[in-house]
């Protein structure tokens, strides 16, 4: 959960930010919000107690709110990592669960290609240096996601 957590958080900030390109990353197809919402209420349906959110997971939370009121490039960054990232689980784990969070409306392949397109649309005003300091980003990125993983294992 904490990791679709992670991915409700990003569709929330990119929701409420002020950055000029976040009109271009609304309504994308995949924002995992609403879907998670309903599965987590499945969950607790069941009888599952729905975890507390963890120390790493509050901590990326954290992070992600302060680069969304800061820094476009860093936040384009985690962006593109966890949508991309749980999309791609998602293909995966979608065909042997039934989860609302693994599906989407429209192709999946197509909903990804629209958003790499505007990303790189975007990405193509950056000058050198933003989009240096975008690439450098991913290495907090991915470390904030295995911190994550770490918490299910």
């Amino acid at each position: 959960m904490e990791r679709s957590s992670m991915n409700m958080m990003i569709t929330d900030l990119n929701d409420t930010r002020s950055f000029q390109v976040d009109a271009e990353f609304r309504n994308t197809g995949l924002e995992r919000s609403e879907p998670l919402k309903k599965d987590l209420k499945w969950f607790s349906e069941q009888g599952h107690k729905i975890p507390e959110p963890s120390a790493p997971g509050t901590a990326y939370a954290s992070y992600l709110e302060g680069l969304s009121e800061k820094d476009t490039q860093a936040f384009m960054c985690h962006f593109y990592n966890v949508y991309f990232a749980h999309s791609s689980g998602g293909r995966m784990m979608g065909t042997k669960k039934e989860l609302e969070f693994y599906k989407w409306e429209g192709t999946l392949s197509q909903l990804l290609q629209d958003v790499r397109t505007k990303l790189n649309q975007v990405a193509s005003s950056w000058s050198r240096e933003e989009k240096n300091h975008c690439l450098e980003e991913t290495e907090k990125a991915v470390t904030y996601s295995m911190d994550l993983r770490q918490v299910f294992t």
